[in-house]
């Protein structure tokens, strides 16, 4: 009788629902082994139990009891709860609540969603299955074949497969970990926009960005706000704007570039750079400047164009060009073009170059100056080169020789070889510094000892010819070697130009974080789990 009567009832509730399903907004009754009528709140409310299923258009539900509320357009599930949205939606929970007028679905305690492509596990989970979007804001994890996200807060577009994650967002993929504040992430695509701090640790980078995207199928990133990148620990590069391939190991920079070689403990600035560390090269444009840490006195270079790059595996050489400068402590250099090569750690220097050392202007068809270690070892000066030292405003002492060698020792040059063709004016003061004459020297060889920038000590080779011409003697303009030139105003300009190198492309106080070690702020152990989130027990 009790049988007879319960498939009676079922009956009954197929039949109705044909009515009910009259409108799009009602929930249809497939299945239930039992139904029963019950008032609630002044309210009629059906009772469902025993492999329930309900529908309502392209939507299932499947729970193990089920309360279907007055007009058949609110339900509530209980049990093993399953929404079904054919090819769209695939969900688990022990509770949901469904509305049929606005179409929207909540789900509580032990949430599991699939679409196929990915699973989402979580306490509380709204659906609505007319825009098939998902929300939580308790907490869940996302899971696909390669990557585990979690965050407090996100909403999932189905159609798209589009995520929007908010609050704590972290993401662990096989090749990087990613954290953030807000992330939107495709499933499909696997590109990750980041909005707000965010840090990506990978095997060999470690980056820092408040905006742009990443891309872990290329390994392209691309970072548009305050953008941070370590390179194995050694390398570190800032610009509003970076773009890097990590696959091709390509990429450019623009905007307050800043890029640190700590192992080289070089920094080169600029406002565009672009580069190729495979190939071993680098371009730096608009106001570059590059600094060598090298000791105590640091070594600044700035020019139109600075190129870096390498010959074999290991020889680097630094090329600048076009109004190429050097300023170190008490040594300006300014030429057209220079190179240095780390092989014989020399400076080549073209086309009119010249080097204001101490108090000497320099100056020679072409120069080479060699370093040892870190400090400038000695300057060759080849075809026409001719020193020039200012005593006052009009009175010059003066070196000139076809080939001109000098020594440096600490900042100061301590000796002179003048080889073919040498020349020598310099005045003679009083012990009240005062001009006593002008001392005009020829021979074909010259060694001059220098102290405090004067000479203590000439010695001429091959017939020398020298001649003190009292002071009364001496007419200062008359008294100047064949090619003479006081380049005041290039001095003036060389030292403006880096001026403006500095103000273009400022120091942005991070030099020190990354030397003698990376910086500890941006550095996380790529082995740290997760963070597990707590999420809301019903």
């Amino acid at each position: 009788m009790q049988k007879s009567a319960a498939l009676l009832l079922l009956l009954l509730s197929t039949s109705l629902s044909a009515v009910f399903s009259q409108s799009k907004s009602t929930i249809d009754i497939e299945q239930a082994a039992e139904l029963t009528y019950e008032e609630a709140g002044g309210e009629r409310v059906r009772r469902l139990v025993g492999n329930v299923i309900l529908k309502q258009e392209d939507v299932r539900l499947y729970c193990d009891s089920a309360f279907l509320y007055g007009d058949s357009k609110l339900a509530k599930a209980y049990g093993n709860v399953r929404i079904v949205q054919e090819g769209k939606f695939n969900a688990r929970s022990k509770y949901l609540e469904y509305n049929g007028a606005t179409k929207d679905a909540l789900l509580r305690r032990e949430v599991f969603l699939t679409d196929g492509e990915m699973t989402l596990s979580t306490e509380e989970l709204f659906y609505n299955t007319k825009t098939k979007i998902s929300r939580y804001v308790v907490g869940a994890v996302i899971t696909n074949q390669e990557a585990t996200l979690k965050s407090l807060k996100g909403t999932y577009n189905n159609n798209s497969k589009q995520f929007y994650f908010r609050t704590r967002v972290s993401l662990k993929h096989p090749d990087f970990d990613l954290k953030a504040d807000t992330l939107h992430y495709n499933n499909l695509t696997e590109q990750a926009d980041f909005f707000g701090p965010t840090d990506i640790i990978s095997k060999r980078t470690i980056t820092y960005t408040e905006g742009g995207w990443y891309r872990s199928k290329s390994k392209e990133s691309y970072l548009t706000k305050n953008g941070q990148v370590i390179i194995d620990q050694q390398q570190f590069i800032r610009a509003d704007t970076i773009y890097f391939d990590e696959a091709k190991e390509v990429g450019y920079c623009r905007g307050g570039v800043q890029m640190i070689d700590s192992v080289e403990r070089t920094e080169i600035r600029g406002g565009y750079s672009k580069f190729n560390r495979k190939a071993g090269w680098n371009w730096v444009y608009d106001y570059p400047i590059l600094a060598n840490f090298g000791d105590a006195d640091t070594l600044y270079l700035t020019a139109d164009t600075i190129y870096q790059y390498k010959v074999g595996d290991s020889v680097s050489v630094l090329r600048a060009w076009n109004h190429a400068v050097i300023d170190r402590a008490e040594l300006l250099v300014s030429c057209d073009s220079l190179t240095y090569e780390e092989a014989d750690s020399v400076f080549r220097m073209f086309t009119e170059p010249v080097i204001w050392s101490d108090e000497f202007q320099i100056t020679a068809e072409y120069m080479e100056l060699f370093t040892k270690g870190k400090e400038f070892d000695r300057l060759e000066m080849y075809r026409d080169g001719f020193l020039v030292k200012a005593e006052d405003s009009i009175h010059f002492s003066q070196i000139k020789g076809k080939d001109i060698t000098a020594y440096f020792e600490g900042r100061q040059i301590s000796r002179m070889d003048v080889k073919g063709n040498g020349e020598s004016i310099y005045y003679v003061q009083r012990e009240d510094s005062t001009f006593m004459g002008a001392n005009k020297i020829e021979s074909s060889d010259i060694t001059i000892l220098m102290e405090d920038s004067r000479p203590v000590e000439i010695t001429f080779y091959v017939k020398p010819v020298a001649v003190l011409h009292p002071i009364d003697q001496v007419d200062p303009y008359a008294f100047r070697l064949k090619g003479f030139i006081w380049a005041i105003e290039r001095k003036e300009n060389a030292i403006n130009q880096m001026a403006m190198a500095f103000e273009c492309s400022p120091e942005r106080g991070l030099y020190e974080l990354i030397w003698p070690k990376p910086p500890t702020v941006l550095l996380q152990d790529p082995e740290l789990p997760l963070p597990v989130l707590e999420l809301r027990q019903e």
